[in-house]
């Protein structure tokens, strides 16, 4: 069985960033995130155009959070104290103890290392704290970004899922990503 140990809010560091739950204070920054379409391509939503569609993420995160349906972070960046992004735990499996992990990075910060510093952090969260079994990415092709991220942190490919998500109104493949605690457990020796 999962333990989901979301309350409190587990706030998770690394060496240059603070992982907590979003709050309306981050609103700012989420919504330059969410609105840059770069940032939104090869993910399900639009890019958002008004705060309030911003403020709508954050409540469907803590609505997710108190139904134990998903748990969202806030990626904060130590040095400027700033949201630069969100890593969340969705779609559990509680007899498989399964996850699946997602994540979005303000564009102004890619390349700087800290999507797989915040998702190792989420991983060892997850197999750690949750007792997970496995955590799975689906990402949509041509997203080769993320899916360098995922190989880093020795998240194995192991296929394409053919017409697996509705992404802008087009049913798009997904390939599939994962990692075992297992083989977590054997590349931390």
């Amino acid at each position: 069985m999962i333990n989901k140990c979301f309350v409190p809010f587990p706030k998770l560091e690394t060496e240059r960033l603070l992982l907590r739950q979003v709050v309306d204070k981050d609103l700012e920054q989420l919504y330059e995130i969410l609105s840059d379409a770069e940032v939104a391509k090869f993910d399900y939503f639009y890019p958002v155009t008004s705060k309030l569609e911003a403020l709508k993420f954050v409540e469907r995160y803590n609505e997710e959070l108190k139904e134990n349906e998903e748990i969202t972070w806030g990626i904060i960046l130590k040095e400027s104290n700033k949201l630069i992004g969100i890593c969340c735990l969705g779609d559990f499996d509680e007899g498989a103890r399964r996850t699946e992990i997602g994540y979005d990075i303000a564009q102004a910060q890619w390349g700087n290392g800290y999507a797989t510093e915040a998702i190792k952090a989420v991983i060892d969260y997850g197999f750690n704290t949750m007792n997970l079994n496995r955590i799975e990415a689906t990402i949509t092709p041509g997203n080769n970004a993320s899916v360098n991220v995922l190989r880093k942190l020795n998240f194995i490919q192991e296929g394409i899922v053919r017409e697996r998500d509705l992404i802008k109104g087009k049913l798009e493949d997904g390939i599939i990503m994962s990692i075992l605690k297992r083989d977590y457990v054997k590349n931390q020796v």
